[in-house]
């Protein structure tokens, strides 16, 4: 009896460890809806769905929308929280639940005309009360005139300083927020504790980007890094609604690497490591982490190396296995514990346009672009004049073009949300030779969907029978020999 008694209490609290776990692994988010006055001959066709995975990166989904004006789409994300939807010029966070169906209405003619989300969109459901109140606060916080500015990239700031200024701005933010619900007599707790983590987590994410951002910062410590987060709670259970906290703890965890990598403090200890880092990086998590904190961080770190320390179970996977108890990040850890042989699936361009629901008539200038390098191999870049980082690696180019000379290869750069003639403008500038192809709104849309792609600028290779075989990293011109010789070999072996 006493076997089964104690039995019965650790499925019990299996049970509940489930029931109050942040994580979900097979609900899908469903939100559906009508775009009143939608006319199918404007230029806008789609509405893009934003979700987030467990280190706070976006996904893509962008849907088209019935001439009717409806649209529905399920995705999935692993944790309630926030979606962003995008349609025109608009964006705008709804707080999503699984199983928990969103009615989203959107009044095209107001989208146009006005910048405040709540006149131009209403929520039905029953998460209808949080996103209404989600709705109207970003309304009126676009409109506030708040007096604290931030500079990121202004680099002349010390990290403190910068840290400091971060600071004033989230308390002038919070002390709106607190006024909006003062006077709008809000009580929900589900969209206080959403809304103050997203202001939080959000200028959290820039103190820890600016101390490492265009500068090697070899005296930070990790000491001095959380001091910049004074005030900031890194052990907040109620923010893994938030995708912001995931970006948070992740940049949080690749500051910390980059620290023990390149701070001379740490030479000692690796040297004790025999250079591994990990077990220092570990270290360093459990003297301020805690809780689910500290299991997702853990998380991180296994995540980051792809599960590399699998090679190694007595020395790190058991520490992993130790802290990590929440089942979803435990079945997570199993998965990562298994070698992966092919990691970039190709595919082929074509296949995935005609097998896209999209109209044809959207989809057809795509068609005749990627049937008309059939045959050849191809080098394709998204890019546009608006990204920074795009337009400091476009003089690359004519030394990696040059070096690629006489191989069956193109380059095609694909120019995303930018002119014409600023296209042609910037391709004459660096003196490119390569073709360039302006691509409409709708268009990006549907490569987005196609390449899974979610930010710029973004690089594939194709070979010559259509399929891509890799997503390629950013080109320098100091390594355009070596980027070449990578390309050659990679076509070599999708030719085997």
């Amino acid at each position: 009896m006493k076997i089964i008694a104690l039995l019965s209490l650790a499925f019990f609290a299996f049970v509940q460890s489930l029931a109050q776990s942040p994580f979900n692994e097979k609900d899908s988010i469903e939100i559906k809806g009508k775009v009143i006055g939608y006319n199918p001959k404007q230029e806008d066709h789609f509405i893009t769905f934003i979700t987030y995975d467990l280190l706070g990166k976006s996904k893509q989904q962008a849907i088209q929308i019935s001439d009717d004006g409806s649209f529905w789409i399920k995705c999935y994300q692993p944790f309630k929280g926030d979606v962003q939807v995008n349609y025109k010029d608009a964006y705008l966070n709804l707080y999503a639940e699984p199983k928990k169906p969103i009615i989203l209405t959107i009044d095209d003619a107001k989208v146009n005309r006005e910048t405040g989300q709540g006149a131009a969109f209403s929520v039905k459901g029953e998460l209808a009360n949080i996103n209404s109140d989600i709705l109207k606060f970003a309304t009126a916080f676009t409109q506030h005139q708040f007096v604290v500015k931030t500079d990121l990239g202004d680099k002349s700031q010390t990290d403190s300083a910068f840290a400091a200024q971060v600071k004033l701005r989230v308390k002038e933010e919070l002390n709106f927020l607190d006024l909006f619900i003062k006077t709008n007599q809000i009580n929900n707790q589900t969209f206080i504790n959403w809304q103050r983590n997203h202001l939080q987590y959000t200028a959290a994410k820039e103190m820890l980007f600016f101390p490492f951002a265009g500068k090697f910062n070899k005296e930070i410590t990790q000491e001095k890094l959380l001091r910049l987060l004074e005030g900031i709670p890194l052990n907040n259970q109620l923010a893994f609604n938030n995708s912001s906290y995931y970006g948070f703890l992740n940049i949080l965890n690749g500051d910390q690497q980059i620290i023990i990598n390149i701070n001379p403090l740490y030479e000692a200890l690796k040297k004790e490591n025999k250079g591994n880092s990990i077990s220092i990086l570990l270290d360093e998590i459990d003297k301020y982490a805690d809780g689910l904190t500290k299991q997702f961080l853990y998380f991180i770190t296994y995540s980051g190396k792809g599960g590399g320390y699998a090679s190694d179970p007595a020395q790190f996977s058991n520490r992993f296995d130790q802290i990590i108890t929440n089942p979803f990040l435990k079945r997570q850890l199993q998965v990562k514990q298994v070698p992966k042989h092919n990691i970039f699936k190709a595919y082929n361009i074509v296949d995935r346009l005609k097998s896209l629901k999209v109209k044809e008539s959207l989809k057809q200038r795509l068609m005749t672009i990627f049937n008309k390098y059939q045959g050849t191999s191809l080098y394709i870049d998204f890019w546009g004049d608006w990204c920074g980082p795009c337009m400091s690696e476009l003089p690359s180019y004519p030394k990696l073009i040059a070096a690629m000379e006489g191989k069956p290869i193109k380059f095609l750069f694909l120019s995303t949300f930018t002119t014409e003639e600023s296209m042609l403008a910037i391709k004459e500038k660096f003196k490119i030779k390569g073709d360039f192809i302006n691509l409409n709104k709708d268009e990006v849309a549907i490569v987005n969907n196609i390449f899974e792609f979610h930010s710029y600028p973004s690089h594939f290779l194709v070979n010559d029978k259509g399929n891509v075989i890799e997503n390629m990293a950013k080109v320098t011109v100091d390594g355009s020999d070596k980027k070449a010789q990578q390309i050659e070999a990679l076509l070599k072996k999708s030719a085997q």
